[in-house]
Parts: C-alpha cells; structure tokens; sequence
C-alpha cells in the first residue's frame, strides 16, 4: 500500500467515527474501538513510511493494521450475525455469555491465524512447548476459568432470562444480563447488583419467575394463648385473602407453625403473582391481622422475662369516648344520658386499617356502626357508591330487618368505629323502651335520604308504615 492508502484509511475511520457520533448511531458506537485500533493503526503506519522506518518496525505496524482490520471486520460480522440476522430477522435472542464466548475465540484464532501468515509465528505450538508459561497462566486464570465455566453453565440450562426475577440466597432481583464473570440483578430498591457465576452456582438460587405462576409468601406471627386456634386462623384467613397484591387461587391459608414460650406461631401463606413485593405484602397483611386480632381481642404477645398474671385487655375504648362519638351521630342525638351511657357501655370501639372491610355485600347483620374517626366508602359490585364521614351511621337497616348486607363498606383510611349491636340497643330500650318511636322515626327519616337503601324493603312504604316497621323491629328487642 502506498502513503496515500494509509492516510485515506485514517481519514475514513476517523470521518467514520465524528459522523456516528454527530448522527448518534448505535453502530457506529458499538464499532467505536474497532474503527480507534484501526485509525490508530493506519497514522503508525504512515508515520513509519514517512520517517524511512526500518523494515522490521515497518513489518510490525502491518501486522498491527491487519489485526485492527480483522478486529473491525469480525466486530462487524458478529453484529450482524447476532443482531440483525438472529434477533431481528428470526427472534433469537442469544445470552451476552455466548456472545462473548463465540467472540473470544474467534479473535483467537483470527491472532494466531495473522501471526503465521505474517511473521511465522506457531503459536499453538509456543504455547504447547512451554511448560512453565502455561502452568503460569492456568494457575492465574483458575478463578477466572472457573467464573466463565459456571456462567457457560447457567446459560446453557436456560432457566435463568432477562426479565425473570430470582432470589439468591436472600436477594431478590430481576435479571438484567447474564455475562461471562457476573449475573447482573435489579433490585426492587433499584439498585444494580453483580452476583458472580460461581456464587450463583453454588447459592440456593429462587426462581420467581415473571408472574405467570402465582408464588406463596410465608409470613409468620404469634398469638395468645388465649386465643382458639381455630378462630385466629378464621381471622388470619379473612385478612389474607382480602389483600389486593394476593392471588384469587389458590386461596391463602393459615397453619399453627409451632407453640412458644409466650404465644402460639403461626404462618399464613400469601400467594401472589408478584412475590418481589414481598416487603409491601408483609407490610399489608402485618397491618391489618394486627386491627383484626384486636377487634377481636387478641393480643399478639411479647416476650416476658417477670411471669405474672395479666388481665385480658378489652379491645375497647373508655365509654365517654364512646358515649361522645354516638352524641354526634344525628341518629342517637339528644338521648337521655344514661340512656345514651347505656349504649356506649354495650358498644364496642374498633379500628380498621386502610381498605379492610368492615361489613361485605352478602354478609349476614349483626350490628349497625357509627364513624367515630376517619372515612369510609360504600361499594356495591366493587363500584364505590358514597363516602362516609365522621358521625354518619350505616347497617342500621340490615341489623333490624334481619337481611344480609346490601353493600361492602371499605375503610378509606385509617378508620374507628363504634359498632352498636342488638344487646347494646337492647339495653337502651329496656331502660327507656318509649325511645322505640323517637329512635324509629330518625330512621325513617334517614332512610327516606337514602332511597338506594330501600330497595331491601318494599319501596312502597310511607314515612308511616316504615316507622311502624322499625318500631315492631325495637321493640322486639326488648320482648324477645
């Protein structure tokens, strides 16, 4: 080649390069350091010609330039091949491991291939023939070897690919690349972790998958002893599958895990189609068990080093807090205090987490509930219908008709409410039973508002008839 070749073959990889860069081309930067070497290469080459340079430094920067241009030239053909040819043209999608396996072996051999045909070099045959350099690198590259060997494995079972997410030993990620030293993780915190494929190997290794198969959650937790077993699992069941991060099926299920010293363990399986979200679900379902256990009054230990006899704790509120929240309610408005004291007395104060259910559409009645702190929504086939507020009452009309619930009510928030049964109106009314009509006619009233709750009667009734109704429905109370 003459000077002019060598000068025009610097001039075109460099003007090469500026143009990908200004035109911002995905190969141009992938070729980037193939088109380096070999503008690199071609300015050595020309600078030697023109300084007179010795033949055999001359000989050198040609074997250089040849390199360079098999470097560019197999660059080129692998992209090709891999990325245009496999993944776009036939949807293959071949790992970053074999890639990088299929390219080193083949700048390999196109080395050892330039190195014969320009300088003679065997280099199989140096390699071969030294015993000591070879043992000297096999001793170095050990952990090397063994790193690339364990990905070549992982790669060739094909059950980890990019998108799936695993859990090694305790961390939990989506896979990102699976390369020929690392396995490249996403976590759920976003962070990029390097997990290396012989640790990847040799650790328990989860995985969870994309979400196609749901994927059980264990969550564990104790309780009093107390407590039947048989109720706290109804509890925990209830609270588990109403969770929203929680498959349809299978449905989740608590076990009786072991006793302890202070408590009874227990472990409930969540299953979900996202167990990556596994500190959102334990969060969820940790916060709701812990107001469900409550309004049912069951407490969920600590350990005790003093052993002493300890009264089982109401899940209640002290009964002026009560009494206060049912004198806001316009329903109870104006009572006689004792009266009013006599039905905070039988009326129970519970908390509800955001989105627990505190009564479901089908349900059967047993109590009407007054807001005390808070918001709650009304829904109806999973269409929110209203938005409850502090002083408003609802179930009022499914715990004297004896229908089960017409709609679920939802805690908007953190929600607290005073849940008013039939023994509570029962102790009302034995002491001021000529409350009946004062108490039927609000009803009335309130319902006449709220003509969506009328479909559960007849819907012909007049503002008469519907208060002789409620008040045969109190005084039964009463009169057994």
């Amino acid at each position: 080649m003459s000077e002019l070749s060598f000068l025009l073959l610097a001039g075109g990889t460099f003007g090469i390069l500026a143009l990908g860069r200004v035109l911002r081309s995905q190969v141009v930067r992938r070729l980037a350091a193939a088109l380096a070497l070999v503008c690199f290469a071609a300015l050595l080459r020309w600078g030697l010609t023109l300084a007179d340079g010795e033949p055999r430094w001359e000989e050198w920067a040609n074997v250089a330039l040849l390199l360079a241009l098999g470097y560019l030239t197999a660059r080129a053909a692998m992209l090709l091949l891999f990325d245009w040819l496999l993944d776009r043209r036939m949807g293959v999608k071949v790992p970053r491991l074999a890639r990088d396996v299929v390219a080193f072996v083949v700048y390999l051999l196109l080395t050892a291939a330039i190195l014969r045909g320009m300088l003679g070099v065997e280099v199989t045959a140096l390699l071969a023939t030294s015993a000591v350099i070879t043992v000297v690198i096999g001793l170095a590259l050990q952990e090397t070897l063994g790193t690339l060997l364990a990905g070549l494995a992982l790669s060739s079972e094909q059950r980890l690919a990019l998108g799936w997410w695993v859990d090694v030993d305790g961390l939990v990620g989506e896979v990102e690349e699976l390369g020929w030293r690392a396995l490249v993780l996403r976590t759920t915190l976003g962070e990029r972790v390097l997990v290396p494929n012989s640790q990847a190997t040799r650790a328990r290794m989860r995985v969870l998958g994309k979400g196609e198969e749901p994927v059980a959650v264990p969550v564990e937790l104790g309780v009093a002893y107390e407590a039947e077993p048989d109720r706290v699992k109804r509890v925990l069941d209830a609270v588990a599958n109403d969770l929203p991060l929680v498959a349809g099926t299978p449905r989740c299920k608590a076990f009786v895990r072991s006793f302890g010293d202070s408590s009874i363990h227990y472990q409930v399986r969540l299953w979900t189609h996202q167990p990556w979200r596994e500190a959102d679900l334990r969060d969820d379902f940790l916060s709701r068990a812990y107001a469900a256990l409550g309004r049912e009054g069951m407490e969920i230990p600590f350990p005790q080093r003093v052993l002493h006899v300890r009264p089982r704790p109401s899940a209640g509120a002290p009964v002026a807090r009560i009494a206060g929240a049912l004198g806001a309610c316009p329903l109870f408005a104006g009572l006689p205090e004792d009266g009013l004291r006599a039905l905070a007395e039988g009326s129970h104060w519970l908390t509800f987490e955001p989105g627990e259910a505190v009564v479901r559409e089908g349900e059967a009645s047993r109590a009407l509930y007054v807001v005390g702190v808070g918001a709650a929504t009304v829904q109806k086939n999973g269409r929110e219908l209203a938005r409850l507020g502090a002083g408003e009452v609802f179930g009022e009309m499914a715990l004297l008709s004896g229908e089960p619930r017409a709609a679920t009510v939802r805690a908007a928030e953190l929600l607290e409410v005073v849940e008013v049964d039939a023994h509570a109106l029962h102790a009302l009314l034995e002491r001021h039973e000529e409350l009946a009509e004062e108490l039927a006619s609000r009803m009335a009233s309130r319902q006449q508002e709220l003509a969506a709750h009328m479909e559960q009667l007849d819907g012909t009734l007049s503002r008469t008839g519907l208060t002789s109704f409620l008040r045969d429905r109190l005084l039964r109370l009463v009169r057994g």
